[in-house]
């Protein structure tokens, strides 16, 4: 009955994960029983914490990007710009940017022709648009750093001011975020601006679109 009972105390020791000692008997020499320690060890398993970048309780994010802009029948030129975010939840967000560039030449200019003058080849534009985080997730950079990130939608509508005229402008792009601190931010954005011309004879609409990354903070 001993034996069952030291069975039963060594297989609950061992369900339960503890480092315990259980005991077996053993006959000696001289007819005696002889009590054998055994110990059982638990396997020395620790967890490890990943570092999370995340924002804490802000809702205002500004800061600046760079880029290229092709600006249609016009070429392809650097821009650049200011941008600032409202956060009104998890998911929404409102953005306004203010951009600049300058256009090229079309084919249609060669040596002293010229559709425009310098003046007019400069290329603004500001706009107001609503955001939506469409797949919020993490970013793994090593075994211990993890950045949170977000792919995003945005739409919205602004102005192009450009060619000595004023456009009204439909604006729709995406966008992906990484979030490097609390307070830091990097961004990746493309954005296609849209708006009527008469330039070179004939209303058409035009599709300009814009590659751009910047970083922005978060107060």
């Amino acid at each position: 009955m001993a034996n069952w009972f030291q069975q039963l105390l060594l297989i609950g020791l061992v369900s339960t994960g503890t480092t315990a000692y259980a005991a077996t008997e053993e006959d000696s020499n001289d007819g005696s029983v002889v009590i054998n320690p055994i110990k059982i060890i638990e396997p020395d398993v620790k967890a490890q914490k990943a570092e999370e970048a995340k924002i804490d309780n802000e809702v205002f994010e500004a800061g600046f990007f760079v880029g290229m802009i092709s600006i249609e029948d016009f070429g392809t030129k650097p821009l650049y710009g200011v941008k600032a975010s409202f956060h009104a939840t998890e998911d929404f967000f409102l953005q306004t940017n203010y951009g600049r560039s300058k256009a090229g030449k079309t084919s249609y200019e060669y040596d002293d022709i010229n559709i425009l003058t310098d003046s007019d080849r400069e290329y603004s534009y500001y706009d107001l648009l609503v955001g939506y985080n469409l797949f919020p997730g993490e970013t793994f950079v090593t075994q211990n750093l993890t950045f949170n990130s977000a792919f995003y939608l945005v739409a919205g509508v602004g102005n192009t001011s450009f060619a000595g005229d004023e456009q009204f402008t439909t604006v729709i792009g995406t966008g992906y975020r990484i979030i490097l601190s609390d307070w830091l931010t990097w961004n990746l954005d493309y954005r296609d601006h849209m708006f009527e011309t008469e330039l070179l004879g004939k209303t058409k609409t035009t599709h300009n679109i814009e590659i751009a990354t910047g970083l922005t903070v978060f107060f």
